[in-house]
């Protein structure tokens, strides 16, 4: 799916797959990054919610 010499992402029915080169990033800031993307995720849902729940109020 990509072409960056770096990683390659796929996409398969339930997962997203990454692969990255060792010598591209080191595994504590992927790390890093994997939970500020899982925190925002998390943020976007339970905003949704919350839109979702001043609608019904309406």
């Amino acid at each position: 799916m990509s072409n960056n010499p770096y990683y390659n992402l796929s996409v398969d029915e339930q997962n997203i797959i990454i692969k990255i080169d060792k010598k591209a990033i080191d595994y504590q800031q992927l790390t890093q990054l994997l939970n500020h993307l899982e925190l925002k995720s998390i943020s976007q849902r339970s905003q949704l919610t919350e839109e979702s729940a001043a609608e019904d109020r309406e």
